[in-house]
């Protein structure tokens, strides 16, 4: 067998024994399991990190990405496979500055998917499963998709299903989204409090890519009681974060970040404003 050969076997072995892993494994337990040399192991590892197949936790144990455990190698998350890469250090940060659980999802077969998550070092903490959709019409991240697509599309994706009451908070009549959309436009983020799950609330913003176009949205899901005082350093944190991604994407300082710009006067921002719904 030749190095090249050997090389993609052994990455395929990494994959296969995360797989069956779900809590993850250590440096020290890949190479034993494998019969790895250190050096070897930490170049596959920093591979499959890079192309977004495998995570790290805090606690440095490698595991392989929800996305690809859910729906299994042959579903199309590979597509996003740079996007994640990016995205997951940013979303490491964003999670150890503000103490809460961050998500990241962008559209997919004609609904939001989250592709990644980081959650939160807390001992109560706001968490979803990555085969959980996240409806248009309810969650912070949905509405982000709506708010900045086509206005010929928005009522379209509004539309795109049935619109029930997940809780009593829930937003169900189309005109009240309508004007909720409109401001979420306008400020640049969605937040949406106990509308799709009690005790939830979630923060989202848009990440862009070429031309100005939506290709994700992050979003930091946090437990409501947390989420009052400290709304406007999670709203910066967000922000800030969703404009380093965005980015990083387009792999220029000049990037068109909208929403995701840094701001020296936060003051200007509507971030003091509590969004109707």
């Amino acid at each position: 067998m030749n190095d090249e050969n050997r090389s993609a076997g052994r990455v395929l072995d990494v994959l296969e024994h995360l797989a069956g892993r779900p809590d993850g494994a250590s440096l020290t337990e890949i190479c034993a399991a494998l019969e790895l040399p250190k050096s070897s192991a930490h170049v596959l590892l920093r591979t499959v990190l890079a192309r977004g197949y495998v995570t790290k936790d805090r606690s440095e144990r490698y595991v392989l990405n929800e996305v690809f455990r859910t729906y299994g190698f042959g579903w199309g998350g590979h597509r996003h496979a740079h996007l994640i890469a990016v995205a997951n250090p940013i979303m490491e940060e964003l999670a150890a500055a503000v103490g809460e659980t961050v998500l990241l999802g962008t559209v997919e077969g004609g609904v939001v998917r989250t592709l990644s998550k980081v959650v939160a070092d807390q001992v109560i903490r706001y968490d979803v499963s990555l085969s959980t959709p996240s409806p248009y019409y309810c969650t912070a991240m949905g509405r982000v998709v709506v708010a900045f697509s086509p206005e010929s599309q928005r009522d379209l994706r509004l539309l795109s299903t049935e619109r029930e009451k997940h809780t009593d908070k829930t937003v169900t009549d189309l005109h009240t989204l309508r004007r909720i959309i409109e401001r979420v436009a306008e400020d640049g983020y969605a937040i949406v409090e106990e509308e799709f799950v009690v005790g939830g609330t979630g923060i989202a913003a848009p990440v862009f890519g070429k031309n100005g176009e939506v290709v994700a949205v992050l979003d930091i899901g946090c437990v409501s009681a947390r989420f009052e005082a400290n709304r406007e350093r999670l709203i910066e944190a967000l922000l800030s974060s969703a404009g380093l991604l965005s980015q990083r994407l387009l792999g220029n300082s000049d990037a068109h970040l909208r929403g995701g710009a840094k701001d020296d006067n936060p003051s200007s921002r509507r971030g003091s404003k509590r969004q109707p719904g």
